[in-house]
């Protein structure tokens, strides 16, 4: 009797662990199927996985990360590449400074000493004057895109008036005949004033060239001549664009004065 209580137990031993095994079993299965295996939990291992897997390309595989960094790295080049690309402003400032007439040249409005080419003598040709670029269109008298001349035509006693020659002013250059001048004959005058422009007077067109004739009308004319045609023995020029807008065509002018 003492054997067979000896035996139940042996035997009913192994039977409780069984059952308790499979109890712990039960309990994490479910436990690890929720994280893993049920719907909800496959979803969120997936976004793990893939912040995870971005996160260890980054961490783990040094390469990817620094091509990710490359990259943005690339991105920032272009963008800079582009905006020194697009930056049609700051390039056609630049041309525009490179393109424009040296402002040693000319002056930039009238009355500067830049601007003066001093005496032109009766025979004499002034053929060297600068070569020049007004880059913008012109924008009115006295704001900025505007070169400007003086020419003195003194008169001497060897030629006195009704004697004194033509004066003449002209382009030797004009690109696309892109510019034209006016006159005037002292800063502040009316352009052609005082007989400048004979044929059209005060409102003569922009020009292309100009000449000035002193003629000897005979004996019986000549002082109402000499009073009413004030000879020109100053002129200011004002050179200006009347077409294709920022570009860098150039002009050239070129005065004479002949008997």
């Amino acid at each position: 009797m003492s054997n067979a209580y000896r035996i139940l137990p042996a035997l009913l031993f192994p039977l409780a662990l069984a059952c308790s095994g499979g109890e712990e079993t039960d309990d994490t299965g479910p436990q690890f199927t929720s994280n893993g295996t049920d719907e909800d939990g496959t979803g969120t291992a997936d976004e793990i996985g893939d912040e995870s897997g971005d996160a260890d390309q980054g961490t783990d595989s040094t390469g990817t990360g620094e091509e990710s960094s490359s990259d943005g790295v690339d991105t920032d080049d272009d963008t800079t590449t582009t905006a020194g690309t697009d930056t049609t402003g700051a390039d056609s400032g630049e041309t525009e400074g490179e393109c424009a007439t040296s402002s040693d040249a000319v002056g930039s409005s009238c009355g500067q000493d830049n601007a003066n080419y001093g005496s032109i003598a009766i025979g004499e040709t002034l053929s060297d004057l600068p070569l020049g670029t007004i880059y913008m269109v012109d924008n009115g008298l006295g704001n900025g895109y505007e070169d400007w001349y003086r020419f003195d035509f003194p008169i001497d006693d060897a030629n006195p008036r009704p004697s004194a020659g033509t004066a003449s002013i002209s382009f030797t250059t004009n690109d696309n005949e892109d510019y034209r001048f006016e006159l005037f004959r002292d800063c502040g005058a009316q352009v052609y004033g005082q007989g400048l422009a004979a044929e059209f007077g005060s409102n003569a067109p922009p020009l292309l060239e100009w000449s000035f004739n002193d003629l000897d009308p005979g004996a019986e004319e000549q002082l109402d001549y000499l009073e009413m045609v004030l000879w020109p023995s100053t002129v200011w020029v004002r050179v200006f664009r009347t077409t294709n807008d920022q570009t860098c065509s150039q002009y050239q002018l070129e005065v004479t004065r002949s008997l």
